[in-house]
């Protein structure tokens, strides 16, 4: 499956901004109470795919000033690569003000402070983490992954 066949999902908040498809899917997709990639195949999209997209929307919309990296979990994607994401998207977009993602709590414990920061530095603002519960008996139920203190860590 491409991107092109890919469900878009992103937060209301994200309405104006450039969609940038960085993964195919959600790299759990177990959860019990989600059906929104059910018979996708997770993917992380090749970088010069990436590159190539960026470079079609700057010349079009220069003026872009959002940028939401979808899908499901864009913040699993190796660091060597959302920093170069990243860089080239400050590189396109003069006015960019703000690069959100959804991340899943394994993506973040996967990363250290230092790596958070340097993306952060690098233009990512916001992060959508899906919780759900505080309670691990839940979690476990619903085929979350994480435990509720590992969940605390994460956020």
């Amino acid at each position: 499956m491409s991107y092109e066949d890919s469900i878009v999902i992103r937060p209301p908040s994200e309405a104006n901004s450039f969609l940038l498809p960085v993964t195919i899917g959600c790299s759990h997709n177990k959860c019990t109470f989600c059906h929104t990639f059910k018979g996708q195949r997770f993917d992380i999209i090749k970088i010069e795919e990436i590159k190539r997209l960026i470079n079609i929307v700057a010349k079009e919309y220069p003026h872009v000033d959002r940028v939401f990296l979808e899908n499901g979990d864009a913040l699993i994607v190796p660091q060597p690569t959302l920093i170069e994401i990243l860089t080239d998207l400050k590189a396109k977009f003069p006015k960019l003000e703000r690069v959100s993602s959804y991340c899943t709590p394994k993506a973040a414990l996967r990363k250290t402070v230092e790596q958070f920061k340097e993306l952060k530095e690098l233009g990512l603002d916001l992060v959508y983490m899906g919780l759900e519960s505080g309670d691990s008996e839940t979690l476990r139920a619903v085929n979350k992954r994480e435990t509720a203190e590992e969940m605390i860590k994460a956020g």
